[in-house]
């Protein structure tokens, strides 16, 4: 089985993501493609920020900062670790994001940190409208 997102096609143009699209696929070398599925998952802020937040850093580190990121990469970011974590490990990072980004988080360069996150999330996941 192969879990994949058709733009990241369109993502090999991004340094930091150049190379990495292969990671989308959950076949091993030896074995031969069978389909792309493709997956709707509806989230909250917290865990796209939480996802964000994981993606950029295993990528990035601290190369750049949140509010530097690309809509693309913050979209690679939030697909990949969507993909690659449970649905107990999102809720919990999201759960810790939440208590960061809390006015009276205790460190004040994390809680800025987490905030430029928010940003991110908010610049490449408008809140969708209910229909």
């Amino acid at each position: 089985m192969t879990v994949s997102f058709e733009r990241l096609e369109r993502l090999t143009d991004v340094p930091a993501v150049r190379g990495m699209t292969e990671q989308h696929s959950l076949v091993d070398p030896y074995d031969d493609a069978h389909t792309i599925v493709g997956l709707r998952v509806v989230v909250s802020r917290d865990q796209l920020a939480a996802a964000v937040e994981m993606g950029g850093h295993s990528t990035l580190g601290t190369e750049r900062h949140p509010d530097e990121w690309t809509i693309a990469e913050i979209r690679y970011f939030a697909e990949f670790q969507i993909i690659e974590m449970s649905g107990l490990e999102l809720q919990r990072g999201a759960e810790a994001m939440a208590q960061m980004a809390e006015p009276d988080f205790y460190c004040r360069p994390t809680h800025e940190i987490v905030l430029a996150v928010y940003r991110a999330v908010d610049r490449a996941y408008p809140k969708a409208v209910r229909v």
